[in-house]
């Protein structure tokens, strides 16, 4: 049955707890690991989508690769595309102090990136949530 390989459930799952775990350092203050969190939620969450639609081998960690993709399927992600393929800056720069030249992660990202990095991660979690309600059957009795 398309869209509920046992693939797909464990990586939106994993998503839904990558952006848990942002929440909570959002809470805290750590803008850098709300950055990353967000980037690594909404990887997991589109390669949810992408197995879901039967792919079975889904190497990209690139949000705006695995959105290319995803259009593939359902235009419904070219809306975010733009928006979404913003949180690939945070992949390296929000772990590696020799990326960001003169400071560290901790003391450059702030409130506002990990805030939009957060809200861009929901909106294609909850985008794909959506679609994986849309392929589970319903049964009518």
């Amino acid at each position: 049955m398309k869209g509920l390989s046992k693939e797909a459930e464990r990586w939106l799952r994993q998503a839904q707890y990558d952006l848990k775990v942002a929440e909570w350092c959002l809470e805290g203050g750590y803008h850098f690991s709300v950055c990353f969190w967000s980037q690594q939620g909404a990887s997991k969450a589109l390669r949810a989508f992408l197995y879901m639609e039967g792919e079975d081998q889904v190497y990209r960690l690139s949000v705006a690769e695995l959105l290319d993709r995803c259009i593939v399927y359902s235009e419904d992600f070219k809306a975010l595309s733009e928006r979404a393929g913003r949180l690939d800056i945070y992949y390296k720069t929000s772990r590696y102090p020799d990326i960001l030249p003169g400071g560290i992660p901790a003391e450059i990202i702030g409130e506002k990136d990990s805030k939009e990095a957060l809200q861009i991660a929901f909106d294609l979690l909850r985008l794909v949530e959506g679609k994986h309600k849309e392929h589970i059957p319903s049964y009518e009795v």
